[in-house]
């Protein structure tokens, strides 16, 4: 027999939480490609923004079993 439960607020919550990661880490990635060298170092934040974007599109795909 199969036990679906369906969407549960932990599911929910992971997801949503997730795709703001997502969303967080592509605006510092971008804005700090776009920056002045003096204002934002990109060779810190671009690195970091697409870190925490990888993080929020691993925590957006991830499936519980």
């Amino acid at each position: 027999m199969s036990e679906d439960e369906g969407l549960t607020f932990s599911k929910l919550a992971v997801n949503i939480f997730g795709v703001i990661l997502l969303a967080l880490g592509l605006v510092i990635t971008y804005y700090s490609m776009q920056a002045d060298a003096g204002a934002i170092d990109p060779s810190i934040f671009a690195p970091a923004g697409i870190l925490v974007a990888l993080a929020g599109g691993i925590m957006t795909a991830a499936w519980e079993e």
